[in-house]
Parts: C-alpha cells; sequence; structure tokens
C-alpha cells in the first residue's frame, strides 16, 4: 500500500483533501472555503475539493507539477479564466517557474487556438504581476 493510500485510510475525505492544498497553496485557500451558511454551496465547495484533491491531486501516478500543467492545459480549453488563475499561482508553487508556464501557454495556441490561448497569457502574466506586488508589499511590512 502507497503512503497515499495509507493515508486514505486514516483521514476524511476533506482531510485528505486538505493536505494536499495546504502543500500547493499554503493556508490561504481556506479563507476561501469558509462556510457560507448555505447548506448547497456548502456542500458544492467540499464535494469539489473532496473530488479534486482527495480523489485525484492525491494520488501516487503523476506528481503535482505534472498535474499543473495538465489543469493549465483543461481550463484554458475552457476559458476558466479564474480558475486558470488559481492553478497558475498552483503551478509556481509546484515547480514551475514563470517562463515554463509561458511556454506552456505558447502550446495552446494549435490546439485552443489563438483567441484562448490569449486570454490565458493575459491572465498568466496579470497573475505574476499580482504575485510579485503582494511579494513586494510583504517584503516592504517586514
Amino acid at each position: 500500500m502507497t503512503d497515499t493510500a495509507q493515508a486514505a485510510d486514516t483521514l476524511s475525505r476533506y482531510d485528505q483533501a486538505a493536505q494536499v492544498l495546504d502543500s500547493i497553496f499554503g493556508p490561504a485557500w481556506r479563507e476561501k472555503q469558509k462556510e457560507t451558511g448555505f447548506k448547497a454551496v456548502d456542500d458544492f465547495q467540499r464535494i469539489a475539493v473532496e473530488s479534486c484533491y482527495a480523489d485525484v491531486w492525491s494520488r501516487d501516478t503523476l506528481d503535482y507539477k505534472t498535474r499543473s500543467a495538465i489543469c493549465l492545459s483543461i481550463l484554458a480549453t475552457r476559458g476558466s479564466h479564474e480558475e486558470f488563475k488559481m492553478h497558475v499561482e498552483a503551478a509556481l508553487a509546484n515547480g514551475w517557474t514563470h517562463e515554463e508556464i509561458f511556454e506552456i501557454v505558447l502550446n495552446f495556441i494549435p490546439y485552443i487556438g489563438v483567441p484562448k490561448s490569449m486570454q490565458a497569457l493575459k491572465v498568466a502574466g496579470a497573475t505574476f504581476k499580482e504575485l510579485f506586488e503582494r511579494d513586494v508589499a510583504a517584503a516592504e511590512a517586514n
């Protein structure tokens, strides 16, 4: 039995997903997952987190870095800009560089077209800028 499979035996699916998310995003993701007071919304968030991160991301066959590239490709194809932004941050946390992420986006052009690829490029660039500005502000605060 793999370490991940053993962990799955002792943790709830949500706790298992939370471990994966903590390793990718740090504790910041938890702020976005606070209970809303609306059962349907809270259930949706829990189910999405569990299915993505406990059922898929916690598997051992692919590493997080590879999964990040897959997610970037799927989300760009779908035009899911908010989720693409989140996964650009994840890709950086999982070891991709800015240059490598831009290269991934360049590979989208022949498969999903220039407009969706351009949108992905814009979102990635804006995300890089936002993260840089956040880092500068944090450094200045210290």
